[in-house]
């Protein structure tokens, strides 16, 4: 059996995308904002090939 595993964002009040989402668009306008938290944080760095931050 395989395995799928995801990783996304979700604000507080249900929303994972910005208005006016599209397929050249996937995020939305503004929807880059959900994910802000992330980057910063050693163990996505790592994943994505970057130097943690100090």
């Amino acid at each position: 059996m395989s395995k799928l595993r995801c990783h996304i964002s979700i604000s507080l009040d249900g929303f994972v995308a910005g208005p006016n989402q599209s397929e050249e668009n996937p995020l939305g306008e503004g929807g880059e904002r959900l994910h802000d938290w992330v980057a910063p944080l050693a163990a996505f760095r790592r994943a994505h090939g970057e130097q943690a931050a100090r």
